[in-house]
């Protein structure tokens, strides 16, 4: 597993399986318990009242028959007692959120007073950059003259420490095309920053920069809030709008499967 995948799971361990069946030997939890922690799961609020997303429920639940699946396996467990339990959750969201062009210039009049916002936004929304890409971004991986960004790694920020690996899968190492007006903007907004080296990092920050600027950008409730991946999605229905075929889209977007 990438680290950062491997933290998320353990996240989902420690804080939503251990508190229930931590003190349970393995071969004594039945389907009932695992009803009773599902039921859990379902009823939870946090203290804005807001539950768990149907998808994050289905993460959780994922995670509980995987590690049972493993016991059945390698340690002799006669059998996944989630598989009578049944599942809980969905594997995809009801509905995607997304802005439209309209919006999305909208919240960048609200955040262009910060130049690394608007350069980092505008490189979104325009190519469907997961965050992860957008933030490994380096001044070598700018072909001004081809009006191309090439993608070949991710970033995040784990324990304190800066982690670049191979983005998500083998399909994500992908060059894609800029408009004029984009690479315009990367010209200026890179012309800015001192002394900046071939592979130097442009973006000299982490994810949680960006979803503050979302926050501030959504504050006076003018322009309708999303998640940062859900700029991704608008890129996505951007392309849709322009009569592009999925297959084009999936290969911009750095997806392995069409679908």
């Amino acid at each position: 597993l990438r680290e950062h995948t491997f933290v998320q799971k353990q996240y989902v361990i420690n804080n939503n399986l251990r508190p229930f069946f931590g003190k349970l030997p393995v071969s004594q939890i039945t389907p009932a318990h695992v009803r009773k922690w599902q039921n859990g799961l379902i009823a939870y609020r946090d203290e804005n009242g807001k539950p768990y997303s149907e998808t994050y429920l289905k993460t959780i639940n994922n995670q509980l028959t995987a590690i049972l699946n493993y016991a059945v396996r390698y340690y002799n467990l006669k059998e996944n007692p989630c598989r009578k339990a049944g599942s809980i959750g969905k594997s995809h969201a009801d509905e995607m959120q997304f802005w439209t062009t309209e919006e999305f210039k909208q919240f960048l009049e609200k955040i262009s007073d910060k130049p690394q916002a608007r350069a980092g936004f505008l490189i979104l929304y325009y190519t469907g950059l997961r965050i992860g890409e957008l933030l490994a971004l380096e001044y070598a991986d700018i072909d001004f003259e081809g009006f191309k960004l090439n993608i070949s790694k991710s970033y995040q920020h784990i324990s304190g420490r800066d982690v670049v690996t191979p983005p998500k899968t083998p399909k994500s190492i992908r060059t894609v095309s800029i408009p004029e007006f984009l690479r315009d903007e990367l010209k200026a907004y890179t012309g800015r920053l001192y002394g900046l080296h071939k592979h130097d990092r442009i973006f000299p920050c982490t994810k949680s920069f960006f979803e503050h600027e979302m926050v501030r950008g959504t504050r006076d409730g003018e322009v309708k809030r999303i998640r940062l991946h859900d700029i991704r999605h608008s890129h996505a229905s951007l392309l849709i709008e322009l009569g592009f075929s999925p297959l084009a889209i999936a290969a911009r977007l750095g997806h392995e499967k069409v679908e």
